[in-house]
C-alpha cells in the first residue's frame, strides 16, 4: 500500500497541459522507473542491513521526487536512489547545457518552454575497495514549444567504476548490456559503449572515470521501439552488477587497497562536479533538491600529490585500462 501511495504522489506531478498521449506515456515511464526504484532499494537494503532513509519533497516551481539514501551502511559506504519529476518552464541556463549536450532542437532554442522531465538515478560505492562503484541512470525529457507542439527523448546510462579491476567481472558486465542491446538492434551496443566512454571521460586527467557501459540519449518517446528498448535496459541494470557485488563484498581488504579506493573516489568526484550534464542541467533549475543532485559523490574521498601506482601492480593495472578503454565483449 505504501508503494502505491508513493506512485500515486509522484505522478500528480505530472501536468495536465501536456497532450493526452504525452501524459500516457510519462506515465508509462515513471511506473516503469518507479519499478526499478522500489527493486532497488529492497536489495541494497537486504544487502546492508540498514533502513533506507526515504524523503519526500516538492518543488516550488514545479514537481518534486522522492529519495532515498543509505549513508554508512554496513557494506555500503553511501547509496541513493531516487526518482525525480521536475515540470516547469525551463531557464535559459538549463536550455544551454542541453544545447552544450547536444540534446537542443533549434525550433525552441530561443524560447522558455514549457518541460517535464523525469527521472531515476541509482548511485552505490560500496566500503570494500573490490567491489565497484556503480551508477544507472533513465530519464524522459518532453518539451512543449509555444505553438503547440511537442518533443521529447529518452535517455540512461550505466558505468561501473572499479578500484581494482578484475577482468572477468567486466567482460560478463559488458555481455550482460550487450545482450539487452543486440535485443533490439545490434549497432545499439558498440554505439552506446562508444559513447559511455566518451562521456565518461576526465579530461583533465586523461583518464575514464571507470570501465564504461552504455549512454543513450535522443530516443524518441513516441516510438515504441525505443521504449521496448529503455525496459529492456531497466531489467538488466540491477541484475549486471548483482554477480560482482556477491563475489567481492566480504573479500578481506588491506589499509593500503582502502587507500587507493579513496583516491578513485577523489577522480569519481573530479569528473561529477566538472563534467557531469546531470549536475550541470540541475544546477540551473530553480527550486532542485540540492542534496539529490550531489549524493552521487561519495561521502569521503582522497586526493595526493602527482602520485602514480607502482609498476606491475594492481593499482598501475587498473590505471592502464582506465586511459586505454578497451572492448570487453
Amino acid at each position: 500500500m505504501a508503494e502505491e501511495l508513493i506512485l500515486s504522489y509522484l505522478q500528480d506531478f505530472i501536468p495536465d497541459t501536456i497532450s493526452q498521449k504525452s501524459k500516457i506515456l510519462a506515465v508509462r515511464f515513471l511506473k516503469l522507473v518507479f519499478g526499478v526504484w522500489n527493486d532497488t532499494c529492497k536489495l541494497l537494503q537486504d544487502i546492508d542491513g540498514k533502513e533506507f532513509k526515504v524523503d519526500r519533497w516538492i518543488r516550488a516551481e514545479g514537481g518534486g521526487g522522492i529519495t532515498s539514501c543509505l549513508y554508512e551502511g554496513n557494506k555500503f559506504l553511501n547509496a541513493t536512489v531516487d526518482v525525480t519529476v521536475v515540470r516547469g518552464h525551463m531557464p535559459s541556463q538549463a536550455a544551454d547545457q542541453l544545447r552544450e549536450a547536444g540534446r537542443m532542437s533549434t525550433a525552441w532554442k530561443n524560447d522558455s518552454p514549457e518541460f517535464l522531465a523525469i527521472s531515476m538515478n541509482t548511485i552505490i560505492h560500496t566500503r570494500n575497495p573490490h567491489v565497484p562503484s556503480y551508477s544507472y541512470t533513465l530519464r524522459l525529457l518532453v518539451i512543449k514549444l509555444i505553438n503547440g507542439s511537442e518533443e521529447g527523448w529518452f535517455g540512461g546510462n550505466v558505468d561501473l567504476t572499479p578500484a581494482y579491476l578484475v577482468k572477468e567481472d567486466v567482460m560478463n558486465f559488458h555481455k550482460t548490456l550487450k545482450a539487452a542491446c543486440d535485443e533490439h538492434d545490434l549497432s545499439y551496443y558498440p554505439r552506446f559503449k562508444k559513447r559511455c566512454d566518451e562521456y565518461f571521460f576526465i579530461r583533465h586527467r586523461g583518464e575514464a572515470r571507470g570501465v564504461g557501459g552504455i549512454f543513450f540519449d535522443n530516443l524518441d518517446f513516441r516510438a515504441e521501439k525505443h521504449f521496448d528498448f529503455v525496459q529492456s535496459c531497466a531489467r538488466v541494470f540491477l541484475p549486471a552488477y548483482q554477480p560482482i557485488v556477491k563475489a567481492h563484498l566480504d573479500e578481506p581488504h588491506s589499509e593500503q587497497e582502502d587507500t587507493w579506493q579513496l583516491l578513485r573516489f577523489g577522480r569519481y568526484v573530479e569528473f561529477n562536479l566538472i563534467y557531469n550534464n546531470g549536475i550541470k542541467f540541475g544546477l540551473f533549475m530553480p527550486g532542485i533538491r540540492i542534496d539529490t543532485l550531489f549524493a552521487s559523490l561519495p561521502i569521503t574521498a582522497k586526493w595526493g600529490y602527482m602520485l602514480e601506482p607502482e609498476l606491475g601492480s594492481k593499482e598501475a593495472e587498473l590505471v592502464d585500462v582506465l586511459r586505454r578503454p578497451r572492448d570487453w565483449v
